[in-house]
């Protein structure tokens, strides 16, 4: 769904075997995906070697998801608008040339035909040009009124109790924490001690100096998804239940609620853009349901 980052052709290049990229690794109603597909992904999400093999397999099933898109817009007749695809070709073929090769001679060695780039290239357009079909304004208004909160500017101040994870938490570690944190808000719910106190003598954040308190911030402020989300869902004086997240298991407490004044208009594209995702999501998951997928062995 973004666009493609120009300078990964010459990294992927250098990657690649002359025979290696039409190698087909999935095939997607009959089309394939190719070891050249794989390696161009791998450099527009900076995969760094060692990461490889961990991430082939994610990276694969994001190539079938744009494939069934693809498939999904060419049925119902949506193309890229031919003036932006012709800039998008143009910059690349521009791009490869300040990079003193010949696209005519590097494009084949990542596998790709005039047709494959313009394919490749015209796939972020033409879901743009259906999503602005698709989506309307009593959808953009409603979920503006369902996000309010996120969208407006709104910030909450919290409180946090934090408890570490090792670089490879095991089930049993999180279930610790957890546990731990689970106690912790049975007293403070019970009156035994406040929540400033409990972060004071138990949180392995540094903010337990200062009873936990990680000051104010937006839905797209500094701390982890998780953790933000969940703290956008409480009240205040309200504790959510233990959070986990890549660096540990945390503990919110919001003490205040500060409205923020942004309004549909202010944040339609960010609007949009979500919209956009959940509509990508719902319709991956629905072509896959109907999808002949074979994998290489």
């Amino acid at each position: 769904m973004n666009g493609i980052c120009l300078a990964v052709f010459f990294q992927v290049a250098a990657l690649l075997n002359a025979d290696s990229p039409a190698r087909a690794v999935v095939t997607v109603n009959g089309t394939p995906i190719t070891a050249g597909d794989v390696e161009f992904m791998a450099a527009t999400r900076h995969v760094k070697p060692e990461q490889r093999a961990e991430q082939d397999p994610k990276l694969i099933e994001e190539l079938v998801d744009r494939q069934l898109v693809r498939e999904f817009l060419a049925k119902r007749k949506f193309v890229a608008p031919a003036d932006e695809l012709a800039y998008q070709i143009q910059q690349a073929e521009n791009a490869i040339r300040r990079q003193g090769d010949d696209p005519a001679v590097l494009l084949p060695k990542l596998g790709y035909t005039p047709d494959r780039l313009k394919s490749e290239l015209s796939l972020p357009l033409a879901w743009q040009a259906y999503v602005r079909q698709t989506v309307t304004l009593p959808q953009t208004k409603e979920y503006f009124e369902q996000h309010r909160a996120e969208l407006d500017g709104t910030q909450v101040r919290a409180r946090q109790i934090f408890l570490k994870l090792p670089a490879r938490p095991s089930e049993a570690d999180v279930a610790d924490r957890t546990k731990r944190l689970n106690d912790l808000r049975a007293q403070v719910a019970a009156g035994k001690i406040s929540f400033a106190d409990a972060a004071r003598q138990h949180s392995e954040s540094p903010s337990g100096e200062t009873g936990g308190e990680i000051g104010a911030f937006g839905f797209r402020g500094k701390l982890p998804a998780q953790v933000t989300r969940a703290a956008f869902a409480l009240k205040p004086n309200e504790i959510s239940s233990p959070v986990v997240s890549a660096f540990g298991v945390h503990l919110i407490q919001v003490t205040e609620r500060i409205p923020g004044d942004l309004s549909l208009e202010d944040v339609r594209p960010q609007i949009f853009e979500r919209l956009a995702e959940q509509l990508w999501n719902e319709t991956v998951s629905r072509e896959r349901k109907s999808a002949k997928i074979e994998r290489a062995r």
